[in-house]
């Protein structure tokens, strides 16, 4: 996997390697990942990409990670040496009209090794009926890599990027007639029994086992950490402690809750009524050791025409956040005899083993092509 960074402000280079990519045989595609911070206008891009014919997708990401490092600003360019099918997804509309789309456009991408690209608005609020439609359609034989598109500021921004510019509360995916290999992990681990989300509002939790969901969260984590929760530290206590939706026979589902309301948990990603749960609490060993079982689970089923040298990172920005100075050592773990880029995003999208897909918070996926 190639991998070329462009600092931001550099508008001129960039469209030079656009044009070079779009000359270039042995590139088929590219994902264009870029950068919240100092991310160039829908003004600025589209007419660069309109006028090229190859696919172009992507989206605005918090941060990025080239070649083993952290990156706050700039645009990652990854060129793909396959074919990709694309298709740019307007996420005001509802499942029957994802699913219409996905059979008009992608009635031939079903082939038992096959891979999809998955790049989303995290703060679309149709995004998780969007993912089912996808699984829906395709199926558990694709393997699906993605992540939530977004800024850490929560304010909504166009984040979606295609041949034809950047896009708002939209989604693009782009589907390969090839396998890859993934990796799903966290490090997170349990300090509760399992609770029962009893009444929910969207993103936000308002009941567990039928009782106030801040109370119920409160109790545990206020005596697991010795630490008083109130409006103004419950993020600095909360992003230590996630909740974890149960799954049979695979890793929890994370959940990041970010701030208190008067009704309950407001969280980045749902969770639905009737789902059981665990209040989870990690530090910085158990949250390497997460990285380092996703590295591991990846490599695990490489096949020889795989690039063996290169890794696609999705990382959680609320990962880097909770590690802060340390979050080198992640990246360090990641990139031992290995080139390592990728997102650090607003959810992580993939599927683990033969799974169902899944939303992720708090999490890292990796992925081998």
């Amino acid at each position: 996997m190639r991998s070329i960074y462009i600092h931001a402000h550099d508008l001129v280079n960039l469209e030079h390697t656009i044009r070079e990519l779009e000359q270039e045989k042995q590139t088929k595609a590219v994902l264009f990942l870029m950068a919240d911070a100092d991310h160039y206008t829908k003004d600025l891009l589209a007419p660069i990409l309109n006028e090229i014919k190859k696919p172009f997708i992507g989206g605005v990401f918090p941060e990025l990670i080239f070649e083993g490092e952290r990156k706050n600003s700039g645009v990652l360019l990854l060129p793909l040496s396959f074919e990709i099918k694309t298709q740019l997804f307007d996420l005001n509309e509802n499942s029957e009209d994802f699913l219409k789309q996905l059979k008009d456009v992608q009635v031939d991408s079903l082939a038992s090794q096959s891979s999809l690209f998955v790049f989303v608005d995290a703060l679309s609020s149709h995004k998780v009926s969007f993912i089912e439609s996808l699984f829906d359609f395709f199926g558990m034989n694709t393997s699906y890599v993605g992540g939530g598109a977004g800024s850490l500021s929560f304010e909504s921004l166009p984040c979606i990027i295609s041949n034809e510019g950047i896009h708002a509360n939209a989604a693009v995916i782009g589907w390969a007639d090839k396998k890859m290999t993934l990796g799903v992990a966290h490090g997170w681990k349990a300090i509760s029994d399992v609770l029962k989300i009893t009444q929910t509002d969207h993103n936000l939790v308002q009941t567990i086992n039928w009782e106030p969901a801040v109370e119920v969260y409160k109790t545990f984590v206020e005596a697991h950490s010795g630490k008083k929760i109130t409006a103004d530290n419950f993020y600095e206590i909360a992003k230590s402690y996630p909740l974890g939706i149960e799954k049979l026979d695979a890793e929890m589902i994370v959940r990041d809750p970010i701030w208190l309301t008067s009704e309950g948990l407001q969280l980045i990603d749902e969770i639905r009524e009737g789902e059981y749960i665990k209040i989870l609490n990690g530090d910085l060993e158990s949250l390497l050791e997460g990285a380092s079982n996703a590295k591991d689970l990846a490599l695990s089923n490489l096949q020889n025409e795989m690039d063996h040298d290169a890794l696609f990172c999705i990382d959680c920005i609320s990962r880097v956040l909770f590690m802060n100075e340390t979050y080198g050592m992640e990246l360090g773990i990641l990139s031992e005899n290995k080139k390592v880029s990728g997102i650090l995003s607003l959810g992580e999208i993939a599927n683990e083993g033969d799974s169902f897909l899944e939303i992720y918070n708090k999490t890292i996926a990796i992925g081998i092509w």
